[in-house]
């Protein structure tokens, strides 16, 4: 026992030198930067918004060159923080900023007021003191394009316009050598949201030539003319990859440097792949802490679970848990568009539409669970009560259940708040939305306690305490929820004639459900019940969407999705 400690204690060390240095390491690398965070302005409208300030340390004195960068829908400033952090190394002033009704700036989402946060940012800079007000740059990413568009084009201060995944303006000022605005449009080959050949054809119409004459990565006109127009494509992202992509990150700040030649560059390096580096050892260190956390706090909580008869569990002997797991999918893939119109009404009245519509989505799912436990009832004469009485255990263990849940919901979003929620995807609110998160919490944890009795107390109850058995059981709970999820989203997709959705929300919802699956998996074998497994995860996925789903009442989203 006491040479199993001392590994357990060896590896624990070793996992938690692997965060520090993670965690250490991405916010000073590169050195040559000063950031600045939780920063807020208020518009001409009244609203708050937030931003962050990066910026050289080696560049002093007045007139330094800035550039403003917009996030785009479904998204927030965090998600550009890799293009911030290589302009403020090759010696501008970077602000990233949150748009109204995203992450933690007040509002609600309304597209036509997104130019007055732009004009809030621009009112930052010139209180500065220090920023040559004359000769500004943006970048725009997706949504950000938009109010990115009408800023360069009617404020000739704008010198640079860096298009990310978004459209271009017809008409756009062309500049020249006295009034220059030089616009590069960042295309990835597998964007769903932006076709090449619009891009293309605005590109055409702003240099003259016709449009079977544009190139990709091919510069018409000239920097020194002050009309350099590019579009540079991608060979291999997508649009959600455009917000990261290190290939992007370098052409959008070599973009800026050829704009404004005279910006003192104190640091050439390219950290886009270093960072990428440290992240991952940062998030393997992290993700290690919360296993070894979950199994440590199990244990000072006394709860002796060593074999299945230990578990709670509904006892369907008859039925085997592969053929319950294909019953399970059969049910939820049937009923999930039923469930998804029995709940979505609920959600209508409240902000946070995408949030409503991800929930609805998943609720469909635990819909087509409801009514195979209808069915599974009545062949094992079970009471539909049952199954919800059950999973609460016993009382003895019920407290120490909901305390292990909560202890281990702050250390899993610490970890991933540290890691990724303050360098690619925001994690905190804003105050307007905070008061509406313990109500998606509360809908978000029945529906997680409905995937845990199917999931747990139904199928992974059948098996045995083996190390195989685990891993069985970790691929069908994650292959039945990515499973359903993905079919959903391509019908969405399918009916809306555009991958946009399914290229934006699986690359997210993947990571997510494969924490979710090996928290619920085991936290179950940990305590025996439920109750911890379903408290973390319901914590955990609402923090994440209640700070990228944009203020925004789901009747309106739904108008703007069918119009």
């Amino acid at each position: 026992m006491r040479e199993f400690n001392t590994k357990k204690l060896i590896l624990a060390s070793i996992l938690l030198l692997l965060f520090i240095i993670g965690t250490v390491l991405i916010f000073v690398v590169p050195y040559s930067i000063k950031s600045t965070y939780g920063q807020s302005v208020s518009t001409s409208d009244g609203e708050i918004i937030s931003f962050n300030v990066f910026e050289p340390k080696a560049v002093s004195g007045p007139n330094k060159k800035a550039v403003i960068i917009g996030h785009g829908f479904m998204a927030n400033k965090e998600f550009m923080k890799g293009y911030a952090i290589e302009l403020a190394a090759a010696g501008f002033v970077a602000i990233p900023f949150d748009f109204r009704g995203h992450g933690q700036s007040t509002g609600e989402l309304n597209r036509g007021s997104l130019l007055n946060d732009v004009l809030a940012i621009k009112s930052y800079l010139a209180s500065r003191g220090d920023i040559d007000m004359n000769n500004l740059g943006y970048i725009g990413y997706s949504m950000g394009g938009g109010p990115g568009n009408s800023i360069v084009n009617n404020d000739t201060a704008f010198k640079a316009f860096v298009g990310v995944g978004t459209w271009l303006q017809e008409g756009l000022r062309k500049g020249n050598s006295t009034d220059q605005l030089n616009v590069l449009m960042i295309q990835a080959k597998f964007d769903e949201a932006v076709e090449l050949s619009n891009i293309k054809e605005s590109v055409a119409n702003r240099t003259g030539l016709s449009i079977s004459n544009i190139d990709v990565n091919q510069l018409y006109g000239s920097f020194l003319n002050g009309n350099a127009t590019q579009i540079y494509l991608d060979d291999n992202s997508n649009h959600l990859a455009v917000a990261w992509d290190t290939d992007f990150l370098r052409e959008a700040r070599d973009w800026m440097i050829n704009t404004f030649p005279d910006v003192n560059t104190p640091d050439e390096d390219f950290y886009g792949t270093i960072r990428l580096f440290i992240l991952i050892i940062q998030v393997i260190g992290g993700m290690g802490i919360v296993f070894l956390a979950l199994d440590q706090i199990s244990k000072l909580l006394k709860f002796t679970i060593r074999d299945p008869d230990n578990l709670v569990k509904i006892d369907t002997r008859e039925t085997t848990p592969e053929k319950l797991a294909l019953k399970s999918l059969f049910y939820s893939l049937i009923f999930g568009i039923p469930g998804i119109f029995i709940i979505i009404w609920l959600f209508l009245p409240l902000p946070l539409a995408i949030e409503g519509f991800v929930l609805s989505l998943l609720f469909g799912q635990s819909f087509g669970f409801l009514i195979l436990f209808w069915r599974l009832g009545k062949k094992n004469e079970i009471k539909y009560l049952d199954y919800f009485k059950k999973s609460i255990g016993s009382k003895e263990n019920l407290p120490k259940s909901i305390l292990f849940g909560i202890i281990l919901a702050i250390i899993l979003y610490v970890i991933v708040y540290v890691s990724v929620g303050l360098n690619y995807v925001g994690m905190i609110p804003s105050i307007s939305k905070i008061p509406w998160v313990p109500i998606y919490i509360i809908i978000g944890f029945v529906i997680f306690l409905i995937y845990h009795i199917n999931l747990q107390m139904l199928i992974q109850s059948k098996y045995p305490f083996e190390r195989n058995s685990t891993i069985k059981i970790l691929v069908i709970n994650f292959g039945l929820q990515f499973l359903y999820v993905i079919s959903y989203i391509l019908l969405v997709s399918f009916l809306t004639g555009s991958l946009f959705y399914f290229g934006t929300m699986i690359p997210v919802a993947t990571p997510i459900l494969i924490i979710t699956t090996f928290i619920s998996v085991f936290c179950y074998k940990k305590t025996g019940n439920i109750i911890a497994g379903t408290i973390v995860n319901s914590v955990f996925f609402v923090l994440i969407l209640s700070t990228i789903a944009p203020y925004q009442s789901l009747l309106s989203f739904l108008l703007g999705f069918l119009g």
